[in-house]
């Protein structure tokens, strides 16, 4: 023990004038009587009132020392060394995201997380400092720089979970921002593990990692999807198993209320299992997946909330498509197949220039030839030649490290057997998204300008074997209901918590309430066509209000996130060049004891207030000579 205020011991020299006053006797005053007889034990008793007495054993003066022992202790700041895991200026990462839900450790693993960052707070040293940062879909600091126990600890209290996953990056921004102000800082990351495997930056101070977690028991419906096929939506689900037991559950699927089937399915460890339906209702409905465990009663893994999946059934009208061509039997197929499509071709004339229809479409696609003027709608630009959006340039053979970016338009695409011949270099726009790139050039791009949505790529398809892969029909029907959305948005793209939505209503709607899975209702401005608050699983109602009719469109929020569903605590962490492992308690801390001696201090002073008040009861009594 060291005592951080030793100068307030000093203050113990407050004892002696407690024990003097103790110690002194009562003077009475002196008076002649003609008679001594019967005044004779009052003179012994005056014989002995002398100034001083023998200090006696007493309850009061016990009590009242104590008290100041107390006080004069508490003044002094005694405090214990103690092992902590950092000390100084602590920046804390407390993760929020949907893996912290699960309940492997009890009550939940964030609960947990709170706990470790709970004895952070109470480990701080009169000199440390605490940052607080929130890392969910959004990452935000709960509380900055404080020394304030109080402060932290009730900002701790008021962070919550979340259904979505973590911008680990954004995160990773806020910390080294907050780390520049120290020059030494310590990054402390209290979390289950699910950080990306690689790209993180280094920080410039040390890093320390609390692991949250003890169990990959975990069970998910890690995709919902449906598709029209010749007039009848087809259903596509997948159950993956990331735990190391073999699995046989029930998967349940219901089209609105009603229990559609329910069918006995088996899981192999670490692996998955799909199931494709076909010739179901063509009404328009809200599709729910469930899995289950055989014996209802128990419970089916750790985290429940990749164990429900939606997806939404709108059935529409056909969208007109036009395809300007000089002939690519592969377009002419895909178009024809997609549902919801009706295709148009433009043929060449005789002297092989293209004519352009005058009447409106839906969506213009340009397949090696761009006219001299393009018409105002969405367009679809394949192996583009002259420079109207974009600077086009010559063609180039070297296609090397081809790279899909995160997308919803490159969602279950897979580019690993696709080869390009040649393409065209091309510099895309600030305002078009680069899909798929090769040494920086873009393949496959897209974008919106003043209302208007365009994508294109870079190369002939029929210097590609795209057209044989799998990724072929995957992309283009991306590609298309971005470009020519079969309603106010695309129904049957599931979203993830906490990505946004783009609603282009009709132009006789009025307003726009979004209702969401707990029926919370968010009003859109006029003008307004994004929506962002889809931090709730579940599906979403769109409601349209008009002068003289209301309509409702829906959407899915899924989880649909491997590395939210792979809940096994991770053993090391990537940061930078460095491998983080769980740590250990090695620095020495300080745990302050002055606020439980001047809590002792109060309850000694009520003792010594109740006996005072029962006329000072002696501690001992004393024996008769």
């Amino acid at each position: 023990m060291q005592f951080l205020t030793p100068i307030a011991l000093a203050l113990s020299a407050l004892a002696i004038p407690i024990i003097l006053l103790y110690m002194l006797k009562l003077r009475r005053k002196q008076t002649q009587v003609s008679s001594t007889m019967l005044w004779e034990k009052i003179l012994r008793d005056k014989q002995a009132n002398t100034p001083w007495q023998k200090l006696k054993r007493n309850l009061l003066l016990f009590l009242q020392l104590l008290i100041l022992a107390a006080l004069i202790f508490a003044l002094a700041r005694p405090a214990l060394q103690t092992k902590v895991v950092a000390s100084g200026a602590v920046i804390v990462l407390l993760d929020a995201s949907a893996s912290m839900n699960a309940i492997d450790v009890l009550p939940n693993r964030f609960e947990e997380a709170q706990k470790s960052a709970l004895a952070l707070i109470n480990g701080l040293s009169s000199d440390s400092s605490m940052t607080l940062i929130l890392v969910g879909q959004t990452p935000q600091t709960l509380i900055a720089s404080e020394t304030d126990k109080t402060l932290l600890k009730s900002a701790l209290n008021k962070s919550q979970p979340t259904q979505g996953g973590a911008d680990w990056n954004a995160a990773f921004a806020l910390a080294a921002g907050a780390s520049r102000s120290n020059s030494k800082s310590t990054v402390i990351i209290i979390s289950d593990g699910g950080l990306p495997e690689s790209g993180l930056p280094a920080f410039p101070g040390d890093v320390r990692y609390i692991s949250i977690g003890d169990s990959n028991d975990n069970l998910a419906i890690s995709a919902l999807a449906l598709r029209a096929s010749k007039g009848k939506p087809q259903l596509f689900a997948e159950i993956k198993n990331y735990s190391g037991k073999d699995r046989n559950i029930i998967f349940s699927l219901y089209i609105g209320d009603q229990l559609f089937l329910a069918r006995q399915i088996d899981v192999a460890a670490h692996s998955q299992n799909s199931i494709s339906l076909d010739d179901l209702p063509t009404a328009s409905a809200i599709y729910k997946a469930n899995i289950s465990n055989l014996d209802s009663a128990a419970r089916l893994d750790s985290l429940s909330l990749d164990d429900t999946a939606f997806a939404v059934y709108r059935s529409s009208s056909a969208r007109r498509a036009l395809l300007v061509s000089k002939g690519n039997l592969f377009l002419e197929q895909l178009l024809s197949s997609l549902p919801g499509i009706q295709p148009f071709r433009a043929l060449p004339a005789a002297d092989g220039t293209l004519q352009i229809p005058n009447e409106p479409f839906d969506l213009y696609i340009f397949d090696g030839y761009i006219p001299e003027k393009l018409p105002n709608s969405n367009l679809l630009l394949i192996n583009p030649t002259t420079n109207l959006l974009f600077d086009v340039g010559e063609s180039f053979k070297e296609i090397n490290n081809v790279q899909v970016k995160e997308h919803t338009l490159t969602r279950y695409v897979d580019w690993k057997t696709v080869h390009v011949l040649q393409a065209r270099k091309i510099t895309a726009p600030n305002w078009m998204t680069v899909l798929i790139e090769s040494d920086s050039n873009p393949l496959v791009f897209a974008g919106e300008k003043n209302g208007q949505r365009v994508a294109s790529l870079s190369f002939d398809l029929r210097e590609s074997d795209l057209p044989l892969q799998i990724a072929y029909p995957i992309l283009f029907s991306n590609l298309i209901n971005y470009l020519a959305p079969p309603s106010a948005f695309d129904s049957s793209q599931s979203l993830q918590a906490g990505e946004s939505l783009i609603i282009t209503p009709q132009t006789d709607a009025k307003q726009v309430v979004v209702a969401s899975p707990s029926n919370q209702l968010y009003t859109l401005a006029p003008g307004q066509n994004i929506f962002s608050q889809t931090n709730e699983l579940g599906f979403y109602a769109v409601n349209f209000v008009a002068e003289n009719s209301n309509r409702a469109e829906y959407f899915a929020v899924n989880l649909f996130d491997p590395s939210e569903s792979d809940i096994q605590p991770r053993a090391e962490l990537h940061i930078g060049s460095q491998a983080v492992t769980p740590a250990v308690s090695k620095q020495v801390g300080l745990l302050e004891l002055w606020k439980w001696l001047a809590g002792l201090a109060l309850l000694i002073l009520m003792i010594e207030w109740q006996v005072f008040h029962r006329k000072k009861i002696p501690f001992f009594k004393a024996r008769s000579t």
